[in-house]
This record gives structure tokens, C-alpha cells and sequence, in this order.
């Protein structure tokens, strides 16, 4: 892990991803990219000439000092390489130009949690990069402080993974503080049998078994028909320090894209949560 980028909005909340994502910069020895978006002013009228383009500099000027003085804080605390930069056009498109120019190994984000997800989650730039599925992204809660990481909680069913690109941050999470992955597998007895625990491991896991070759990683398995459910108990249960998930293309996680599932989950979670986009891969593969 070389690159990580953080979003900030200077809330709060992205203050204490930015602390996070320095915190882990500094462990990795990475280099650390401060990343705000700002959407450019719309003139209220047809004469765009009206419109006082000073202000728009003014603005400008103003967020990048305030970017300059976070990265000198940082600075003080963390002998890491630290860099901003400022963007006003389309927050996604933005985002993902920055990751592929600076060759960004993970994004950092912050959300609210708690209550707070009921309304801000689904209209937040944090699910809009989550749904597009395009850039792996370690999803910071509002009061989770770094530490070493130990154990991730990584659940997974029986859908093939298609390309070892997809798991690159789980690897680089796991080699970089020597971690172990547990893949959890959830089963319920009725709806989906096939998943219950066999004497050897299916083709699948048998497949994820060489994409995580090199770390160290375990099975477990839980019967539990609530998905969001089975997955906090078991992160609290295994105290693990992150959970990682595939969201968009595992079959039995795929509720998890329904905006009440998700905001139950990422509600009560407590540790980041690390979500690796099915489409980096294709990304990768097309400016190739």
C-alpha cells in the first residue's frame, strides 16, 4: 500500500477519517492525498457575466488554505509525505480521475452512523462511491479511532470472485499489520442450504483460497436468516477491527444494496468498514 486518499468535507465526521486514514498512512508508510470536492456556483441568472467569477476564486483560494492547514497539523504528528487537492466538476468522476492519476491504493470516507444514516447515508458522495462500485473504499464511523489491525471479518458466500484485482486492499489491510481474515460465511437452514458448512471447500472457496494465498485467513459459519444481523454479531463477537465486503455481486449480500438493510447495518456498526468495488478490475483492465 503506497497511496491513500482521503474525502473531506472539514465536518466532523471527515475530520476524524482524516485522523484515521493519516493514523493508517503513518502504520503503512504511504503516501496521504487530502481530496475536497466543492460544487462550483450556479449563477441565478442567464447573464453569466453577471456573475462575479471573483467569488468563485475567493472560494477556491479559502478551501485550499484550509486544506493546507490540515495537512500541516497532520504534519506535526505523522513524518509521512502529505498532498491536497481541490476539485469542483463532478464528485465521482473527480474522484476517480484523482485515484487513477496518483495510483491511489485505498479511498478513505467518513459517514455519520448512528440515527444520523436514516437521512444522510443514501444521499451522501460516501454511498454514491459505494454504489458505483469502482474504487475500494475503507468507510471510517464517525467516532472509530485507529489501531493496529488484527483481525478483519471478511463475509463471503459461495459467488465466485472473479479477479484477484477485487481483493487487492483486503490483501494489502492484511499483509501490511500481518492480519487475520476470517471468512464468514452466513447459512440459513431453509433459504439457502447449499451454503451450509461441507466436509471440503466448494469450488468457490476453493478459488478464494488462491486469491488470499500468501495470508492468513480461516473459514467460520453462522446460521442466522438476518444478514445485517449475522454480520454485526459476528464483528462484535470476533472483535474484529474491520469488516471488508463485496456488496454489489454476492448473491446473499446483495439485500445489503437496499437502503434500509444498509443503513441498519452501517448504523450500528462500530469498526471501518472496508468495501472493495467489483468494477475496479474493469477499470483497471480498460486503461490497460
Amino acid at each position: 500500500m503506497k497511496t491513500i486518499i482521503v474525502c473531506t468535507d472539514f465536518s466532523t465526521t471527515a475530520t476524524n477519517a482524516v485522523q484515521y486514514a493519516a493514523a493508517l498512512a503513518n502504520a503503512a508508510k504511504a503516501r496521504l492525498i487530502l481530496f475536497h470536492h466543492f460544487a462550483y456556483p450556479v449563477p441565478a441568472t442567464d447573464f453569466t457575466s453577471a456573475y462575479p467569477t471573483i467569488f468563485v476564486d475567493e472560494l477556491s483560494a479559502d478551501l485550499e488554505r484550509k486544506l493546507q492547514d490540515i495537512k500541516a497539523d497532520l504534519g506535526k504528528t505523522y513524518p509521512i509525505e502529505i498532498e491536497y487537492k481541490l476539485r469542483s466538476w463532478d464528485f465521482s468522476s473527480d474522484l476517480e480521475e484523482a485515484f487513477h492519476e496518483e495510483h491511489v491504493d485505498l479511498v478513505v470516507m467518513g459517514i455519520h452512523g448512528q440515527s444520523a444514516m436514516v437521512n444522510v447515508l443514501f444521499g451522501s458522495m460516501t454511498a454514491t462511491a459505494i454504489r458505483r462500485g469502482t474504487l475500494p473504499l475503507l468507510v471510517v464511523p464517525r467516532a472509530a479511532a485507529f489501531h493496529s489491525i488484527q483481525k478483519i471479518l471478511f463475509p463471503c458466500d459461495d459467488y465466485p470472485i472473479p479477479s484477484a484485482k477485487t481483493l487487492e486492499p483486503l490483501r494489502n489491510l492484511a499483509n501490511v499489520f500481518d492480519a487475520y481474515i476470517e471468512i464468514f460465511t452466513l447459512f440459513d437452514l431453509e433459504k439457502t442450504p447449499q451454503l451450509v458448512p461441507q466436509p471440503r471447500l466448494s469450488p468457490a472457496k476453493m478459488n478464494l483460497e488462491m486469491l488470499l494465498s500468501g495470508t492468513k485467513h480461516g473459514y467460520s459459519f453462522e446460521n442466522e436468516a438476518t444478514v445485517n444481523k449475522g454480520i454485526l454479531y459476528e464483528a462484535a463477537r470476533s472483535s474484529a477491527d474491520i469488516v471488508a465486503m463485496i456488496p454489489h455481486h454476492h448473491t446473499f449480500l446483495s439485500s445489503i444494496l437496499n437502503p434500509s438493510e444498509t443503513q441498519r447495518v452501517a448504523a450500528s456498526i462500530s469498526v471501518p468498514l472496508l468495501v472493495m468495488g467489483e468494477k475496479v478490475h474493469q477499470m483497471a483492465e480498460a486503461e490497460a
